[in-house]
């Protein structure tokens, strides 16, 4: 533990003391980042049904400009549990170690890896056209196909060459992800590329169209996602709105087909003088398979998304085949917090085998807080109730599996510092 942030962090400072003598500027900053989660499963079948676990997330990063057209941005992280590592007190560098109290053995994971990592340059050929090239987070839209996950520990990240275009009528991404290397064949390799374009000659309103391309060189997979975006509000009289559709097409290996779709609408209304209270509905729907047998896959692939906040917290629903509906409402009782109230009802799209189609509820209750401009405090408390469809959903955390018609609930305290 100790050598890999002690690298990390004299490379860190040896690069930032390199460009600042050299050029513009130099801005360190960092995170710090601890949650803690209980969960209490008592209905589950599953061998552990209850327990909890704090885990941390800590980043520095240096952000420096090279030039007026250029900067570099690196991010060293930190993840791990509580007690990951068995003993924090024990100095060696083994990734074997020792259980402290039971005398066991275990292998101790370094939590210490490079988040982010890109050179990026901008006015291109005199245009306002950039490049940026390295390990970087992404996100697009309301996350539900890339997103950044933030909420993950770990967080997602891509190895991508990304080009950027901005202009008064729109904004244009056009990106290529390396997933995974075989280290072998170079069509072997798994890839996502992108169209991503923004347009503002709407007023009031934000529309994204968008091009999406999974490759998997070893499956022979190759499908394309098209879709679009609108996301505005009717000022005059506190109405909000959000929808998207996307559809996918292509060959998931050489003789099987991806034929699916998936839609999302949210809508909402705010009374200002209630404590900025709003009130509001939402409705997803993505594709399921109705035959497994057949050569075309009809179930949609969200690709790399945000889940969490978008269908609920437990996070064991994704944008495929699922019809899920959300009532849900805010309100501000100071300028420094809010909190809110979701109510979700699961039906799967395509029945299982038994002819059930129920994937249960959930409320959760959530309060965001700002101590400062740096300070934010986050807590919610969720109650999952399982459905019949299945063979049982995942309760949060991995402490088991809720049986058909029984519920869990878990709850979860977080901090998060930032520094500059």
């Amino acid at each position: 533990m100790k050598r890999g942030w002690l690298i990390a962090l004299a490379t860190i400072i040896l690069a930032g003391g390199i460009v600042s003598t050299s050029y513009a500027e130099v801005k360190l900053g960092g995170e710090l980042r601890v949650r803690g989660v209980t969960v209490d499963n008592k209905e589950g079948a599953a061998t552990y049904t209850s327990g909890g676990f704090f885990e941390q997330r800590t980043r520095i990063n240096v952000d420096a400009s090279v030039d007026e057209n250029a900067k570099v941005f690196v991010q060293v992280q930190d993840s791990r549990k509580w007690g990951s590592e068995a003993s924090t007190i024990d100095t060696g560098l083994s990734t074997t170690c020792t259980i402290p109290d039971t005398g066991g053995t275990c292998t101790d994971t370094k939590g210490v890896d490079l988040s982010q990592g890109y050179v990026e340059i901008g006015k291109l050929f005199g245009q306002p056209l950039s490049v940026r090239l390295g390990r970087q987070a992404m996100a697009y839209g309301e996350h539900r196909l890339i997103g950044a996950l933030e909420w993950s520990n770990n967080a997602r990240r891509f190895d991508a060459l990304k080009f950027t275009y901005k202009h008064d009528a729109v904004d244009v991404d056009v990106f290529t992800a390396k997933l995974s290397e075989t280290g072998g064949v170079f069509g072997d390799d798994s890839n996502l590329n992108g169209l991503y374009a923004s347009l503002k000659v709407v007023p009031k309103n934000a529309v994204d169209v968008y091009l999406l391309n999974k490759t998997i060189g070893a499956s022979d997979t190759n499908f394309h996602t098209i879709g679009a975006r609108v996301k505005g509000a009717v000022a005059e009289v506190n109405v909000d709105y959000n929808a998207e559709v996307a559809i996918q097409t292509g060959d998931v290996t050489e003789d099987v087909k991806q034929q699916a779709s998936a839609f999302a609408v949210r809508a909402g209304y705010t009374l200002p003088d209630v404590m900025g209270l709003r009130v509001g509905v939402e409705y997803d729907n993505a594709s399921g398979d109705d035959d497994g047998t057949d050569d075309t896959v009809k179930t949609f692939d969200e690709l790399y998304p945000t889940g969490h906040y978008l269908w609920g917290f437990t996070d064991d629903i994704k944008w495929q085949n699922v019809n899920a509906i959300s009532v849900n409402a805010s309100l501000k009782p100071m300028d420094n917090l809010t909190v809110a109230l979701e109510y979700w009802i699961y039906k799967a799209n395509e029945e299982d085998t038994d002819g059930n189609d129920d994937r249960g509820t959930e409320i959760n209750i959530k309060a965001n807080h700002d101590l400062s401009k740096n300070i934010a405090c986050e807590a919610a408390y969720v109650m999952r109730a399982n459905g019949d469809y299945g063979a049982g959903t995942a309760s949060y955390g991995g402490f088991g599996s809720i049986p058909d018609d029984e519920s869990s609930t878990f709850g979860y305290f977080m901090i998060n510092v930032k520094f500059m």
